[in-house]
């Protein structure tokens, strides 16, 4: 199964959040008009998410992603952690 969330954050920034899942989250892919340095602490955020059990707490899940952001020292401008895993939650609706 497929869910897609998309939000205009505070300050102007779009933040779209695609999830694959099935038993747990198999895909997530973070698009949209915000800023990451370095570029690929994306990439490794949505790795990071892969597994993850379709019942997790979006603290758990903003906790995952701040780990990941301090683990490479990336700066995200327009976007948090928050913002991420409270769109990974809506993509994945009522099949939580």
């Amino acid at each position: 199964m497929q869910g897609v969330s998309t939000e205009k954050i505070q300050g102007g920034k779009l933040l779209r959040v695609k999830v694959d899942f099935g038993d747990k989250i198999n895909r997530v892919q973070i698009t949209g008009d915000f800023f990451a340095h370095p570029e690929d602490v994306i990439e490794k955020i949505e790795v990071s998410l892969g597994g993850l059990d379709l019942g997790v707490r979006e603290q758990e899940m903003q906790n995952k992603i701040d780990g990941v952001i301090v683990k490479t020292g990336a700066d995200l401008v327009g976007i948090d952690a928050a913002a991420i895993a409270r769109n990974v939650i809506r993509a994945l609706g009522e099949n939580r």
